[in-house]
């Protein structure tokens, strides 16, 4: 029996635990602290399942993870708070409109099933929305789901399929010779494995520097704004071509409001603190686009870290030593495709290379800077 520790219990890390548990796996998975806890990418994620707009090398994987989440409720027995209301990106402006069809080509393209609309169609759709929007993308397949819920029930339903849970500690690879042997706890206490994969989202920069590992994984603070529980009246979630903003109603009724709004870093690694002087802003950036949001007060502002990788694209792969994984790097869109990397990774562990995992391979920088040498010197 393949013997497996998996580091970081986020929505990642679980999935990928109990994929291997539901294969046969000895699977131990392993956090510093319980699943979805600040200031994780899991506990501060605003949950989206989004299949539009991804690169090109992303779109087998997000389409095989839009047919998981109808049912995945019921495959894990949890409530994930899933909410398939579907997701509009929408364009401003005539420039804009180009951009926006050049990506639902490209989406087209990779089969995602995605809608245009125009000016009438949005309105419809989505009333309330501003006026000014001439265009949208529109996935109706796509919605929204709770991360802190899906992780737990990930983690949960791998426990139930025979894995073990070690929560609150650390744990470390163990490098023996070109092997990796298994995992060492905080305590010293060690877990031999035959695998052990680096699923622990931004902690997973130190662990590589540690290990002398020297890829291109940094991570960032991102923040987070949402206002006080108000009764139904998104039931879409919103990006815009022009605007840092990702917009949306929870099944509780808070609007939620993400983008790419940096948070700062503090105290120890990757510990991140919101920036006031940028809630402001982030919230205009929503009453822009939904006007009604200028109606509501602030209820919470939060920021969590995340790893990010240069093109993008997260890492994974078998990386150094043999048996230690990586699957890290997902750049702030992990969340809807977490059941199929979790399935994939599984498959790749115990069966082989999958083809779907091809275009992530941690080495892929170094495979091109070789391929550059050889077109300049050869």
């Amino acid at each position: 029996m393949t013997s497996v520790a998996v580091i970081g219990s986020g929505i990642i890390g679980a999935s990928i635990a109990y994929h291997l548990a539901i294969r046969g796996a000895k699977v131990t998975l392993i956090d510093r602290a319980l699943p979805a806890t600040a200031p994780s990418a899991s506990w501060a994620s605003a949950g989206g399942l989004r299949s539009q707009g991804r690169a090109a090398a992303e779109h087998a994987i997000a389409r095989a993870a839009s047919r998981r989440w109808p049912d995945l409720p019921a495959e894990l027995d949890a409530d994930l708070g899933v909410v398939l209301g579907g997701h509009l990106h929408v364009a401003e402006t005539e420039a804009e409109a180009l951009i926006l069809q050049a990506r639902i080509d490209a989406d087209r393209a990779g089969g995602i099933e995605v809608e245009l609309l125009d000016a009438s169609g949005i309105a419809a759709l989505v009333p309330g929305l501003t006026g000014a929007a001439v265009a949208g993308a529109w996935t109706p397949g796509d919605g929204q789901a709770n991360p802190a819920l899906a992780a737990n029930a990930f983690a949960q339903a791998a426990q139930r399929a025979g894995a073990q849970c070690v929560f609150g500690w650390p744990a470390t690879p163990v490098i023996q010779g070109q092997k990796c042997v298994g995992a060492r706890y905080a305590g010293g206490e060690m877990l031999p494995a035959d695998s052990v994969v680096l699923a622990a989202g931004a902690w997973c920069v130190a662990m590589l520097a540690d290990l002398g590992l020297p890829l291109p994984l940094s991570w960032r603070g991102l923040q987070m704004v949402s206002s006080a529980p108000v009764p139904p009246m998104l039931h879409a979630t919103v990006t815009a071509v022009g605007r840092n903003l990702s917009l949306k109603q929870t099944p509780s009724g808070e609007i939620m409001i993400g983008g790419r709004w940096f948070a700062r870093p503090c105290g120890e690694a990757p510990e991140v603190e919101a920036i006031p002087e940028q809630v402001g802003p982030q919230w205009q950036s929503a009453c822009g686009v939904f006007p009604r949001v200028s109606e509501l007060s602030i209820g919470r502002v939060w920021a969590g870290a995340e790893a990010q990788s240069p093109d993008g694209l997260p890492f994974i792969g078998r990386v150094g030593p043999a048996g230690l994984y990586l699957a890290a790097g997902f750049s702030n869109h992990g969340f809807q495709i977490a059941p199929a990397i979790g399935d994939c990774v599984a498959d790749d562990i115990l069966l082989g290379a999958h083809a779907l995992l091809t275009p992530f391979h941690p080495d892929r920088f170094h495979q091109r800077a070789d391929t550059t040498k050889t077109r300049a010197f050869g």
